[in-house]
This record gives structure tokens, C-alpha cells and sequence, in this order.
């Protein structure tokens, strides 16, 4: 009955599964929202690291044996990339080779519409990313970088009003670490990506407002992330980017069909 009213109030399609015991509702569905964001661009930021894709792939697993860099792109989407190759010793180089190419930069720019199924947004994201130690056969590379990214959402309420709200993120990628050779389950092995999303909310009951949320996602090596929002923690599910519960709360574990799956 709790989440059937948040429902009613807010039209959040998706909150009952990842609501927050404890808030207030207007901060609950706050939190999953961000936590859903945050989601979707942590599942997209991996494959960017060639790691995992999921349903929605970059298209990365394609050529395993090379170091991409090209401007593929799924449906709906438009993706810019640009690299620079670096040897063990810091020299530059003019192509990837595999054998001695140590360190890539990269340059993303991603712009268009996502669809989850369950809910769709238009987004902008830009990142700077850093792999170092493809020449070292440990086993195990690691991501460095920074980004911004923008996202919009309409959902309608259940008295027929439209609610827009307007994300935007600056973010730090620290010591993601990505195993090779490159599978489809070679999930970040640790590291974080901290966020700081500003939310601008047009519509509804709460039109006019600007809510700040400081953002943690920490990777264990498997496709679910832990994302921490001014200290709630959620889990989400990297392959099929949505958020799969509100850890400690009941929700009945893990697993890639629960929560908010379709």
C-alpha cells in the first residue's frame, strides 16, 4: 500500500521496487530515479571500458583481438570517438598495436534517445577515459577518467500531468578494473565512479525545484553494482541497466528478472 500510493502521487512507474523505507516519498523516488540514471550510464561507461555489453551493446565483443575505435552505434544513438596510443614507455604512437601498446585515451561524445522497455529518456554524455596496462599481461586493465552526461524524462501522473525532470552529472572514473582477455562476463573486478547529478524537476507538484544528489557505484566483479545515493544504497544490474532493489530492504536478492524488469 506504501508504494501503490507513491504510485498515485508521483506516477513512478518503476519505484515500488526500489522504493526507500525511512524517506520521505518525494526523496524516495528522487533517489531510485537517480539510481536508475546512474544505472544506465555506468552499464554504457563499461562497454565503453570493453567490458560487457548487454542487450543494448556497443558492439564492442565484436573483434576481440582489437583495440576499437570507431564510431559504431545501436539505433537511436549517435557515438564519437577518438583515441590516442601510448607505449609502456609514454611514446606515442600511431595506431593500436597489440603487442606494444601499453595506454589508450579516449574520447566519447554519445547523443540520442535510450529505451529500457519500462521507461526512455534523450541523453548527452561525454567521457574521458584512460586504460593503462594493456601491455603488462596481468590479466586485468584499468580505466581512469572523467565525463559529464545530461538525461531528460517525462513520465505522466496519474491525474494526467506531465512531470519532466532534467538530470545532469559530472563524474569521476577511479581504478575500474576491467579483466582480459575481454568475455562477456568479465564484469569490473572493483573501482568506483562517483557522480554528482543536479535533478530540475518541471511539472507537478514539485515544479520549479532543484534537488542535488552525491553518487557512488562500486564494482565486485559481477554484473551488479552497489549505487549509493546520499547514503541509499541500491543495486543495480549493469547488463540490463536498471535498478533491481533497495539493498537491506526486503526486496528478495539478486537476480536479472527481478525488481523493475519489465
Amino acid at each position: 500500500m506504501h508504494s501503490m500510493r507513491i504510485l498515485a502521487a508521483g506516477g513512478l512507474m518503476i519505484l515500488a521496487a526500489c522504493g526507500s523505507d525511512g524517506t520521505s516519498p518525494a526523496d524516495a523516488a528522487l533517489n531510485q530515479d537517480v539510481a536508475t540514471f546512474t544505472a544506465d550510464a555506468a552499464g554504457q561507461d563499461i562497454e565503453f571500458m570493453r567490458g560487457p555489453g548487454g542487450r543494448f551493446g556497443m558492439g564492442l565483443l565484436a573483434r576481440p583481438g582489437q583495440f576499437e575505435c570507431n564510431d559504431f552505434a545501436p539505433p537511436g544513438l549517435t557515438v564519437t570517438r577518438t583515441c590516442e596510443y601510448y607505449d609502456a614507455d609514454g611514446g606515442s604512437q600511431s595506431a593500436y598495436d597489440p603487442e606494444t601498446t601499453d595506454k589508450v585515451v579516449m574520447h566519447v561524445e554519445v547523443d540520442g534517445m535510450v529505451d529500457r522497455g519500462d521507461w526512455s529518456s534523450t541523453i548527452h554524455r561525454v567521457r574521458d577515459l584512460t586504460v593503462t596496462g594493456l601491455a603488462q599481461d596481468t590479466g586485468i586493465v584499468t580505466w581512469n577518467g572523467s565525463g559529464t552526461g545530461t538525461m531528460s524524462r517525462i513520465r505522466q501522473t496519474s491525474d494526467g500531468t506531465e512531470v519532466q525532470k532534467d538530470m545532469t552529472s559530472a563524474n569521476t572514473v577511479t581504478d575500474v578494473m576491467i579483466p582480459v582477455p575481454r568475455s562477456p562476463t568479465g564484469w569490473p573486478l572493483g573501482g568506483t565512479i562517483t557522480s554528482s547529478v543536479t535533478v530540475t524537476i518541471t511539472g507537478g507538484v514539485h515544479d520549479g525545484e532543484t534537488h542535488q544528489r552525491d553518487v557512488t557505484t562500486t564494482f565486485d566483479g559481477t554484473q551488479y553494482a552497489t549505487v549509493t545515493v546520499n547514503g541509499e544504497t541500491f543495486t543495480v544490474d549493469l547488463a540490463e541497466r536498471h535498478c533491481v532493489g533497495r539493498d537491506g530492504g526486503g526486496f528478495g536478492g539478486r537476480g536479472p528478472h527481478r525488481g523493475m524488469h519489465r
